[in-house]
């Protein structure tokens, strides 16, 4: 099975097709500016061990990670909302949980990318 690629532009041009370029400068910024705080969200509930809390803000950083293409951001968040979910290893919430941050960092320099690709 292939492996999923970091950060995929498909959607941006969806959404610039849909509403525009400052469609996607409205979205991109909300991301920049709302997933510090889910990261937070995230770590706050590992250090709880806040399994619902957990889940919760899992599935608000994968549902705006993959709107806006950054991929392996989404797929993590997707895996920390399933372990959390089922209440699994916090050990391994911890880990997927670590990724995070880092997948952020390089979907901010992807996402920059794009926009200019776009017209930003």
């Amino acid at each position: 099975m292939p492996e999923q690629p970091f950060f995929d532009i498909t959607p941006l041009r969806e959404l610039k097709e849909i509403g525009g370029l400052e469609l996607v400068q409205e979205l991109a910024e909300v991301f920049l500016s709302d997933t510090p705080q889910l990261l937070a969200k995230i770590q706050a509930a590992l250090d709880s061990e806040d399994w619902d809390a957990l889940a919760l803000a899992s599935h608000s950083l994968k549902s705006s990670a993959y709107y806006l293409g950054a991929i392996a951001l989404s797929a993590v968040s997707a895996d920390l909302e399933r372990e959390a979910k089922a209440k699994n290893s916090l050990q391994a919430c911890r880990d997927l949980g670590g990724q995070a941050p880092g997948l952020f960092e390089r979907a901010k320099l992807a996402l920059s990318q794009a926009q200019t690709e776009l017209g930003a």
